[in-house]
């Protein structure tokens, strides 16, 4: 008669199997490091950008009140309230 300790090693080589097939877990993110990340829905993992190109905000003219309204969206967004959506750059119309 088989007992359950007679499983316990097919078991354990069933869970090692198993786990070998998984993804490897995700490590600590550090946001320190890093200004920018883009999200990789194949791990479900953010992935830091090392360089970003871009202009400091100083230099951009005439967005004043479009950044307190986007501003403004943000937040309510973050509370949990209705907001839109907001593309950021890109072709008109493809928001």
């Amino acid at each position: 008669m088989t007992t359950p300790s007679d499983f316990q090693p097919l078991l354990l080589r069933i869970a090692e199997a198993l786990e070998g097939l998984a993804p490897p877990k995700p490590g600590e993110l550090d946001m320190s490091g890093h200004d920018a990340f883009v999200y990789d829905s194949g791990t479900d993992n953010l992935r830091a950008i090392g360089t970003v190109s871009r202009i400091p905000l100083e230099l951009l003219c005439g967005i004043d009140r479009v950044a307190e309204i986007l501003l403004a969206n943000t937040k309510r967004f973050a509370d949990g309230l209705p907001a839109n959506n907001a593309l950021l750059w890109g072709a008109r119309g493809m928001g």
